[in-house]
């Protein structure tokens, strides 16, 4: 099946590169009045054509579906026969080079523009990234300070945080001004409940061989894993028999909390082969 998938995906993409190509070919062509006998997608022998237009143009799709091509009124073309005079004023080689360059270098320009539009498209539509909740180290400025396992952070000195990679950009300008940070954190309580806290780092207290790639580890601070939420359940499997649903959160493993799905799996290998209790919402 994933061989059939990616040869499907390749095909589609080269079938869109290649309408998008020669669609650069054949509208340059029209707008410096050259005809335009066939517009064909894919190689070799037509399979399907419908003539569409004043010029009567042939839109086609051929066997092959490796490229294509348009195909222009064009003098040098023994197969199209003699010109009717008063399409000669329209044949390809009859147009200025400056027109011919055009019509040639209009299909990579098209495949160009496309890049761009997808790029932007991409760029407008945002990346989704993991939300700025922190793993914490022990003995760390971060613990220190009271920031606790699995803390969002919400705001940075009063300004709101949405993603880590933001979360990390504040840290780092602070930490170069060697600023304390306060920082705004909503923390899950044992029995679910979420509270509002407030912790302050004091990067006022690094050093200048702390401002480095270990800056991170030096704050003790890196990106959560996710909060161990179920979610599918095997039928007829353990989780299943002890009555777990898809979307439980586990919050504790035999009484020990645990903070992330890391730890949660953790936990359940360190206890091959005997029973283990779960408190979850």
């Amino acid at each position: 099946m994933n061989l059939l998938q990616t040869i499907l995906a390749f095909v589609v993409v080269i079938g869109v590169l290649v309408i998008i190509h020669e669609l650069g070919h054949y509208l340059v062509a029209r707008w410096c009045g050259v005809k335009v006998l066939r517009f064909s997608v894919g190689m070799g022998k037509v399979i399907w054509s419908r003539r569409f237009g004043a010029d009567q143009t042939e839109w086609a799709v051929s066997l092959l579906p490796l490229g294509g091509y348009v195909k222009m009124l064009d003098a040098r073309d023994t197969d199209q026969g003699e010109i009717a005079p008063q399409d000669l004023p329209r044949e390809f080689t009859r147009q200025p080079v400056g027109k011919r360059i055009a019509i040639v270098f209009a299909g990579p320009l098209a495949n160009f523009l496309l890049a761009i539009a997808i790029l932007a498209g991409l760029y407008v539509y945002g990346m989704p990234e993991p939300a700025a909740r922190v793993a914490v180290a022990q003995r760390s400025l971060a613990e220190e300070a009271g920031i606790r396992q699995g803390d969002l952070v919400t705001a940075v000195n009063g300004e709101l945080v949405g993603a880590y990679s933001e979360l990390r950009w504040e840290l780092v300008q602070a930490a170069l001004q060697r600023q304390p940070v306060r920082l705004t954190l909503r923390r899950l309580g044992p029995n679910g409940a979420e509270s509002i806290e407030e912790a302050t780092l004091p990067l006022q207290r690094l050093t200048d061989q702390d401002l480095d790639n270990e800056l991170f580890k030096r704050l003790g601070l890196e990106l959560a894993q996710p909060r161990p939420l179920l979610g599918e359940i095997v039928p007829g499997g353990p989780a299943a028999l002890a009555g777990l649903q898809p979307g439980d959160l586990i919050l504790s493993v035999d009484g020990m909390s645990v903070a992330d799905a890391g730890a949660f799996i953790r936990t359940l290998q360190a206890a091959p082969g005997r029973e283990v209790l779960l408190q979850g919402l």
